[in-house]
């Protein structure tokens, strides 16, 4: 879910960036066309031949990046046409298709919680790994189901100008004495309970399964300094606005946030960090075909497109090497900025979401 929320955002993020200038005129123009086309779009208007592979993602600006950063590669190295499907791989979308034998994407960008959930009912085929090279990506980012196709993660950003000394953990979050003022968290559940715990003195390596009644003992006395988000730009305007002096939010929004002004900025310590992933739907039209654009899909150069267009973060470590210190900034699997990192269990929220999710906005809606 976490994941699902994250591509619809970095398709927005693009988006502005086109709005702005900061990409260039074809790709502006392209993208815009390519918005018109994601709303038009639904389930079952792109259809796969033999010659092509149908990719599914959020739309907007994503199509255009995806394109440019996955597709056209591809195509020139195999002659394969990839077509981008902007209709947004919701599960229930996937389900539907499969059980109804009439799929029509051959793979969709969700997270790796989605691959498990999918695997596990039998709707996505297992990554077959004889064709896609499973160590072109970092430690963990290969599952059965999906494989890591770009990173991202959650961060503690502040507002330097509001505050007298700089933030650098989870439990400065909870301090209003050292920093008072407002705070913003999301009302979905990935990420938070985890930063909360951290700030609690959980060691990252007992977070999972999460404690969540101490978890919510510890959030509970802090609810009426925070405002909850629902969306990355919900999140940024909060801190525009002068509402929250600090929040967890997304990287790419906290990025966003110090271009426009660098009193807003953010510490990696403790960085909660999320994969999405490729999956495949069982019964694709491309059969086999789709394992070799996913193993194309790995390759640095294209990650380093998605990154500099949508800010998503690659998953293949020899990308590092192509990057500029700018590109690093803002990687979270940089060695600088991983180090203390938490990866997020897709596993845990795999078998826990749903209930999890439901007690969690019970609780804040205190």
């Amino acid at each position: 879910m976490s994941s699902n929320r994250f591509g619809q955002d970095a398709a927005l993020i693009a988006i502005e960036k086109f709005k702005s200038g900061r990409i260039d005129r074809r790709s502006f123009l392209t993208a815009m066309a390519g918005l018109g086309l994601a709303v038009a779009v639904r389930p079952g208007a792109a259809s796969a031949e033999a010659n092509e592979i149908v990719v599914c993602n959020w739309g907007g600006a994503a199509l255009d990046a995806f394109q440019k950063a996955y597709g056209d590669p591809f195509t020139k190295k195999s002659g394969i046409q990839v077509v981008i499907d902007g209709a947004g791989p919701e599960t229930g979308a996937i389900r539907a298709m499969v059980d109804s034998k009439n799929v029509t994407w051959d793979t969709t960008d969700g997270g790796m919680t989605d691959a498990l959930v999918l695997g596990k009912g039998g709707y996505v085929e297992p990554i077959d790994y004889s064709i896609v090279d499973k160590s072109l990506v970092g430690d963990g980012l290969a599952a059965e189901f999906g494989i890591c196709n770009y990173t991202y993660s959650n961060v503690l950003a502040y507002d330097s100008k509001k505050l007298s000394t700089a933030p650098s953990s989870w439990a400065d979050f909870f301090d209003l004495e050292k920093f008072p003022g407002k705070r913003t968290m999301c009302k979905w559940i990935q990420g938070q309970l985890e930063a909360i715990l951290l700030a609690d003195g959980v060691k990252p390596q007992d977070i999972y399964p999460l404690d969540v009644d101490r978890a919510f003992k510890k959030l509970e006395p802090l609810l009426p300094n925070l405002i909850f988000w629902e969306s990355g730009a919900q999140s940024q305007q909060l801190f525009r606005d002068g509402e929250v002096v600090m929040g967890n939010i997304w990287h790419t929004r906290a990025n966003l946030l110090r271009k426009e002004n660098p009193q807003f900025t953010w510490t990696w310590n403790n960085n909660l960090m999320f994969a999405s992933a490729w999956s495949v739907p069982k019964g694709n039209p491309a059969g086999k075909k789709v394992f070799d654009f996913i193993n194309s899909s790995m390759e640095p150069e294209g990650q380093i497109t998605l990154l500099r267009i949508m800010g998503n973060g690659p998953s293949n470590p020899k990308a590092l090497a192509l990057m500029t210190e700018e590109d690093k900034a803002v990687y979270s699997l940089a060695p600088e900025n991983a180090k203390t990192g938490l990866k997020i269990s897709a596993q845990y929220y795999a078998e826990n979401e749903a209930a999890l999710q439901n007690k969690f906005l019970d609780f804040i809606s205190r």
